[in-house]
């Protein structure tokens, strides 16, 4: 006979099956924008020893590049791939580490949400202002800017879910964002 799974325990599940997703997907869309990078270097490369030139071509290498990376960056936390200086929560006593984690957490959703709401902001007034890039392709700029925002919204929810994750849970082991371990500085 088995247990009942509490409510929020069946919920956390869930929503760490369909978050995961989403970051699993966002950084597969990264990979492709990141292939798209590639080929369009490769592109400018080749029509400069063509000795031709097409235009925009430049402006698209840097608004793949912009949507590569922000799109990249919920998945890289879920993977444990940003840089974190871990020195101070390996010398702390481990009820302080937790203390600090959590701290941590929070602050770090606080800024993503206040980044994410600007980023957003700025394709938004982008998108009503009808703003164009200053090449001969004048490509709306709401459109890059969109992956940009959408990059930024999907991390900002990645560190709101890992922190709340980690305030019901409390094992660093159990969350992404909050462990301590090998590959960090």
């Amino acid at each position: 006979m088995s247990l009942p799974v509490p409510p929020m325990a069946a919920f956390l599940k869930t929503a760490d099956r369909w978050l995961d997703r989403l970051y699993g997907f966002c950084g597969a869309l990264a990979a492709l924008l990141l292939v798209a990078l590639a080929g369009l270097i490769v592109t400018s490369i080749l029509a400069r020893l063509g000795d031709f030139y097409i235009s925009g071509l430049n402006d698209y290498a840097g608004y793949t590049l912009a949507g590569t990376s922000f799109l990249a960056f919920a998945y890289t936390f879920r993977e444990k791939g940003h840089i974190r200086v871990a020195i101070l929560l390996t010398n702390v006593p481990p009820r302080f580490r937790m203390a600090l984690q959590i701290w941590c957490l929070i602050v770090a959703s606080v800024f993503s949400g206040w980044f994410a709401y600007f980023i957003v902001k700025l394709a938004y007034v982008s998108f009503l202002l009808g703003d164009k890039s200053e090449s001969a392709d004048a490509t709306p700029l709401w459109i890059p800017q969109s992956l940009m925002a959408f990059g930024a919204v999907v991390l900002a929810i990645c560190v709101v879910h890992n922190a709340v994750k980690f305030l019901i849970v409390r094992d660093e082991t159990q969350v992404p964002g909050a462990q301590i371990g090998s590959g960090e500085a």
